[in-house]
């Protein structure tokens, strides 16, 4: 059974987290560039934005055709969270899923894509820095 405080307090550290690299003013179409060694660039770009949401795309820039890791994440400011709406082209993910499934996800999917963006954005503070800032506000 999942349990919902726990993935709230995960939400609202990657939320945070995320709030590093966006200003105040948030619009459609800016990106960020966050290089994390000298190989691997990652953009951050807001694809959507809305009175108490933005959606966000994370990816790995210059990789190949079969390997480019990728999020989709929208920030929920009214309750600051931010949420994985989609990972490597899986979305929708439910709370809990049986297992085994056809799709082979985890019973707990949704709260592991979301620990995932975590450490992505640990690795993103620990040793990426900024190429160029938003031109928010």
């Amino acid at each position: 059974m999942p349990k919902l405080p726990d993935f709230l307090a995960l939400c609202e550290r990657n939320y945070a987290q995320l709030n590093r690299y966006l200003h105040a003013q948030v619009e459609c179409g800016h990106s960020v560039d966050i290089q994390v060694t000298e190989q691997h660039c990652y953009r951050l770009s807001v694809t959507d934005v809305a009175r108490f949401t933005t959606t966000l795309q994370i990816e790995l820039l210059g990789a190949g055709q079969f390997f480019r890791p990728q999020f989709t994440v929208r920030l929920y400011h009214d309750a600051q969270v931010a949420e994985v709406l989609a990972c490597q082209h899986i979305s929708r993910f439910k709370a809990r899923y049986d297992y085994p499934n056809l799709e082979m996800l985890l019973p707990d999917e949704k709260r592991q894509i979301n620990l995932l963006l975590r450490d992505w954005l640990k690795l993103c503070s620990a040793q990426g820095y900024v190429n160029r800032e938003l031109a928010f506000g």
